[in-house]
């Protein structure tokens, strides 16, 4: 319950905050194009795609399904609305990351905490940050993404938990602990594949389904105000529901994204903010949103099923045995790409509070020995364990980091004007640790 209020609280903020500043996240599509495009930006389009790998996670497939079977199809829309409104706090953090980021051993770093503890100058409200978000996101967070791998493999394999965790050990050594440069790398190579395949299958779903598409939209709108699904239990309503499955899936506003975005060199610093807003829509709007387009066309009793056995189900109903390995790939490739960039972020977090250790070596090695262990966790607990706690864990990060942004506000405004005013035209390259 306090979590719902809390959620209803963060909404209430966005709408205000998007009124304030006029609705300028509106315009990333323009300028990321202008970024992205004419001006070719390497870095904003590297992190981009880490950024996209850390959110478009298992909760756009099986969150989806699971905000079905609780939610109904009206939480779709009201997903909809809350990341129209949200997103604003996706372009004010990114754009602050910008310009609080830091050098560490010739890396660019930086993220919620760093800016924080530079910009409003509380180092313990920072650390706090760090510590609960290495907590959360290793601890409860990505054993989720983990153990929708380790469900997946098991209903198509059967195989053995033991064997299963081995693998992923061996995973996160080759490709998470090799450095910045293998995660983008991964990245670069898997993101791209993992999302235009999975739009691809369901427009061409969708464009089967065309005569029924109409009827989905009509009954998304007409069960979003229906009175029974929209007042039955606040917590369990559909509002609630497609509220928390839009921040929970895109994160807009809890902190954890900038420490992505903080890697890249723009011209200017919200127009880092622009390309991540766009990262937001494309996490929620199109990949959640055709997730529940799929099922709601197949008509299946999606009450009847798990999260997981249901998009396999969707999928082996449609295309038959190779619907299951198909619906693998997707899960296996959207878990994976999360889990790598999760650690970035983790990692990220850690050496803002230990990059002026001497022993900062040995802190990194224990989080990696410390993110082995969110993998076994993940391989060997469920799902309904671990959903509360990332919850508040998320929440509580969020709560900080909206109150970050406000103090930080001026800062902001300061870079809307440069931006618009043709100011601050050089690289930016982030401070000497």
């Amino acid at each position: 319950m306090a979590v719902s209020l809390i959620v209803l609280l963060f909404f209430i903020v966005a709408f205000y905050t998007s009124l304030k500043y006029k609705f300028i996240h509106f315009r990333a599509f323009k300028e990321t194009r202008k970024i992205l495009i004419k001006e070719k930006n390497k870095s904003s389009y590297s992190s981009f795609l880490v950024s996209l790998a850390a959110h478009i996670g298992t909760g756009n497939i099986v969150g989806i399904s699971t905000a079905l079977i609780y939610g109904g199809p009206g939480s779709l829309f009201w997903m909809w609305v809350f990341t129209v409104f949200s997103s604003v706090f996706s372009l004010i953090e990114n754009t602050v990351a910008q310009i609080y980021k830091v050098k560490i051993d010739g890396e660019t770093r930086g993220g919620a905490s760093f800016y924080i503890h530079q910009g409003l100058g509380n180092r313990f409200l920072a650390v706090l940050f760090s510590v609960f978000f290495l907590l959360t996101n290793t601890v409860f967070f990505q054993p989720l993404q983990v153990n929708t791998i380790s469900e997946s493999l098991v209903h198509v394999f059967k195989i053995d938990r033991l064997i299963l965790m081995l693998s992923l050990f061996l995973f996160a050594y080759f490709v998470i602990f090799k450095g910045t440069e293998r995660i983008v790398r991964f990245c670069e190579r898997i993101v791209p594949v993992m999302s235009v395949g999975y739009i691809g299958v369901a427009v061409a779903v969708i464009l089967a389904n065309i005569k029924h598409f109409p009827g989905v939209l009509l009954l998304i709108i007409r069960e979003a105000f229906n009175p029974k699904a929209l007042f039955s239990g606040f917590s369990s309503s559909a509002l609630i529901i497609g509220f928390k499955r839009s921040l929970f899936s895109n994160e807009a506003g809890l902190g954890t994204g900038p420490s992505v975005s903080a890697m890249a060199e723009p011209r200017k610093p919200l127009g880092q903010g622009f390309v991540q807003v766009v990262g937001v829509f494309v996490d929620t709007v199109v990949i959640c949103s055709l997730t529940g387009f799929m099922l709601l066309l197949y008509g299946f009793d999606y009450g009847a099923f798990r999260g997981v056995d249901l998009i396999f189900r969707f999928y082996e109903e449609i295309l038959g045995r190779f619907g299951t390995f198909l619906c693998l790939f997707f899960l296996l490739s959207f878990a994976g790409a999360t889990v790598v960039s999760q650690y970035y972020l983790g990692e990220s977090n850690l050496l803002f509070m230990v990059r002026k250790s001497r022993k900062k070596n040995l802190f990194i090695t224990l989080y990696k020995l410390f993110f082995l262990l969110g993998i076994a966790i993940g391989v060997n607990l469920s799902t309904k364990e671990i959903f509360g706690f990332v919850d508040q864990g998320m929440i509580f990060l969020g709560c900080i980091n909206l109150y970050a942004l406000y103090r930080l506000r001026n800062d902001f405004r300061k870079e809307i004007k440069n931006y618009y005013n043709g100011e601050n035209d050089g690289l930016l390259t982030g401070k000497p640790a």
